[in-house]
């Protein structure tokens, strides 16, 4: 790092630009974070970063911003960080480097500086000074994942436990092939004997004839593209095997203004009923499904969701989910459906209904992690109000940087 500053404070002799990126993407990789994009004309300066460490965003800012101040030369004096998730501008951060040094030791100096920061959309930040290595992306993993299964009358709890493999291919900004393989080496959840007895179709009943119907599983494996069509517009086109249990296609849009508390999201899919062995077949049922949603932040944490729409089994209804997040990170809420469907014709449990728990990481290593273990807990799971699990929906995948959720975690911009 030193050999770094070094190039930088002879770079009058000939490091230039080159020599001050090389030195804002080194001290940005120290602090977990990845340089993506770097201008910089006049007294002003862009770092586009891609976040892998901080879990509160606000501190990324912060710590984005500080790396700027101490290694672009002192006649830049504004400052702005351009969020990205996947290569996808999601927010940008615009600072005054006197600010910072002014505020930087007072008693109230993440609130004051809050005062004076620029909080906008990054909708036309897309590839602006893109680093020439950044793509493609390949990212691969191996490890061993938990299977769960809850509330059985005949075993409460029951559980597989496997290896898994996952895989990604991005070789653009938002565009991202990827793929999740599982084998399970122990378990119980194939041992059921509960078979389906719905009137519905059997869209979630069949869970047990998926666990004994397969070996290793092509748990998912699509094709996913995520862009910005316009200011506080974000689009999503995922397709493929899009879950263990359904494949197609999935289109999704959402309006989140940068400063608002209230978004609003459309989604239509069209999937096919997988074959019950996990691999590339599929079965005789397919459904159009789709909902219209309400997202708002209450502050203090709370949030609260409405979907209306048609489920997996056709029938048509809505969802009402509550959340609480707490400041050490920990998020638990609830969610209840209703649909069309009688209670009788529901089945056991009447109607569909849960608890949801997210453990961060970083309470349990006590290092600063972006990683969760979330679990959703069932009384019973049927084929009323079954909506598809297609992952990366864009409030989950873009609401830790919109302006609401950075503002309420702004104490935190000057650790």
């Amino acid at each position: 790092d030193r050999l770094a500053i070094a190039d930088w404070n002879n770079s009058a002799k000939g490091g230039g630009k080159a020599a001050v990126q090389r030195v804002v993407a080194a001290r940005l990789s120290e602090d977990g974070m990845k340089l993506q994009g770097f201008t910089m004309s006049g007294n002003k300066a862009t770092v586009r970063v891609e976040n892998n460490r901080w879990n509160n965003e606000s501190q990324a800012a912060g710590r984005a911003a500080r790396v700027m101040a101490t290694t672009l030369p002192p006649e830049i004096e504004q400052f702005t960080v351009v969020f990205h998730e996947r290569g996808v501008p999601i927010s940008r951060v615009v600072t005054q480097r006197s600010d910072l040094e002014e505020l930087q030791f007072d008693y109230d100096g993440a609130w004051r500086t809050l005062a004076r920061t620029d909080i906008a959309d990054a909708y036309d930040q897309g590839r602006v000074g893109e680093l020439d290595d950044v793509y493609p992306v390949i990212e691969t993993s191996f490890g061993l994942y938990l299977a769960t299964s809850f509330f059985d009358p005949n075993s409460p709890i029951r559980a597989d436990f496997g290896a898994q493999l996952k895989a990604a291919y991005r070789p653009a900004p938002g565009l991202t092939f990827s793929g999740r393989f599982r084998y399970p080496l122990i378990g119980n959840i194939d041992k059921s004997f509960r078979g389906s007895n719905s009137v519905l179709e059997p869209v979630r009943t069949n869970a047990v004839k998926y666990a004994k119907e397969s070996n290793l599983e092509i748990n998912t494996l699509s094709a996913e593209y995520i862009f910005r069509p316009g200011k506080d517009l974000f689009g999503r086109v995922s397709f493929g095997y899009l879950e263990s249990m359904f494949g197609g296609i999935s289109a999704e849009l959402l309006w989140y203004p940068i400063a608002s508390r209230l978004a609003l999201g459309v989604e239509l899919n069209y999937v096919k009923q997988r074959d019950f062995d996990m691999l590339l077949g599929f079965q005789d049922y397919g459904v159009t499904s789709g909902h219209a949603s309400a997202y708002y932040d209450f502050g203090n944490g709370f949030t609260t969701q409405v979907d209306v729409g048609r489920y997996l089994a056709g029938d048509y209804g809505a969802t009402l989910g509550i959340d609480r997040e707490f400041n050490n990170g920990f998020k638990v809420g609830g969610f209840f459906t209703l649909t069309n469907v009688s209670f009788a014709d529901f089945g056991e449990g009447s109607f569909d209904k849960g608890l949801r728990f997210e453990v961060p990481v970083s309470w349990l290593t006590g290092r600063p992690s972006r990683k969760t273990i979330k679990q959703t807990i069932k009384p019973i799971t049927r084929d009323g109000g079954a909506r598809l699990a297609v992952t990366n929906r864009l409030y989950g995948f873009v609401t830790d940087y919109r302006g609401a959720e950075l503002r309420d975690g702004w104490g935190r911009y000057l650790r």
